[in-house]
């Protein structure tokens, strides 16, 4: 998982999708182990997503900020937390490789973007040694992608400090 969340090797996160299924449901069926997923696993997450495809590449998956909360916090319950700092990239690697330097180590985060959306969501150490999961969704901006990933470095940078 290291290297599709340093990837964000789209391709790799819907073979998975499809393994799992096969694994757990004896066939390559995306749509029921997605059903499967949420009517056990996900049960509780806080708004039912539109979930249509495990790539990520697709307009029609529709998660909220509260939902990927909700997951990141049901992974470091499950696997703890210093399994999923090996997993998630930290600054100036995998997908934050130009950001989060000054950071790196106290920040551990996927990103997900789409033309005119970006997400960030993970795990933030702030310098009080406070831990915090947060969840950062920005759409329909007109900057270029880099100047909102600056904005948001910025603004997480000022949480771990203050924090």
């Amino acid at each position: 998982f290291r290297l599709m969340m340093y990837r964000s090797d789209n391709f790799y996160a819907e073979q998975t999708l499809l393994m799992s299924s096969n694994q757990l449901l004896g066939s390559f069926e995306e749509e029921q182990m997605i059903d499967s997923l949420l009517k056990s696993d996900f049960k509780d997450i806080p708004k039912k997503p539109r979930w249509v495809d495990g790539s990520g590449l697709s307009r029609y998956n529709l998660f909220t900020p509260k939902d990927f909360i909700y997951i990141i916090d049901k992974l470091q319950k499950e696997f703890g937390t210093e399994k999923l700092k090996y997993i998630l990239p930290t600054g100036g690697t995998g997908t934050l490789k130009n950001y989060f330097i000054s950071d790196s180590s106290f920040i551990y985060a996927k990103t997900g973007s789409f033309s005119n959306n970006f997400c960030l969501s993970g795990i933030i150490t702030t310098k009080k040694n406070r831990q915090f999961v947060f969840s950062i969704m920005l759409n329909n901006y007109q900057d270029s992608s880099t100047d909102v990933r600056k904005v948001i470095e910025k603004y997480l940078h000022g949480i771990r400090m203050e924090n």
